[in-house]
């Protein structure tokens, strides 16, 4: 199975909005099961982290989603669509927009968890994919 993972990250989290970055890549992996390509993208992208200055200064990485792709149809697929709102605050990110019942194609959310604590019962705490040791 191929599957398309499409992650976030910010960097230089110090409260200076002129020292602070954000953005999105994707990344591909041939696995037998999602979490083999799990396995992988973790595996990878601190390869990636140790031999470039990629992700110089980004302390987390956050998986949006993942996609299991069976088979393509001709006509193609939106894979993943974000809008954002002003610097790095609320935004909107989803995958396989327009993409109706399928066998062929999963979209996996991994949105956190919720907080538990009672103090907001509709909030939910984003857990890192990857964490860099500074």
């Amino acid at each position: 199975m191929i599957y398309l993972g499409h992650f976030s990250f910010k960097s230089g989290d110090d409260g200076r909005a002129s020292d602070s970055w954000h953005g999105h890549f994707t990344y591909i992996a041939e696995a037998d099961s999602v979490e083999k390509a799990l396995q992988k993208f973790q595996a990878q992208i601190h390869r990636i982290a140790r031999i470039t200055g990629v992700f110089r200064g980004v302390a987390t990485v956050y998986l949006d989603s993942c996609i299991e792709i069976k088979s393509i149809r001709k006509a193609g697929f939106l894979a993943h669509y974000e809008e954002m709102r002003g610097e790095c605050g609320e935004a909107i990110s989803t995958s396989l927009v327009g993409v109706g019942k399928n066998k062929d194609l999963v979209a996996y959310q991994f949105t956190g968890q919720d907080c538990g604590d009672g103090t907001d019962a509709g909030a939910s705490v984003v857990q890192p994919f990857v964490v860099f040791e500074q």
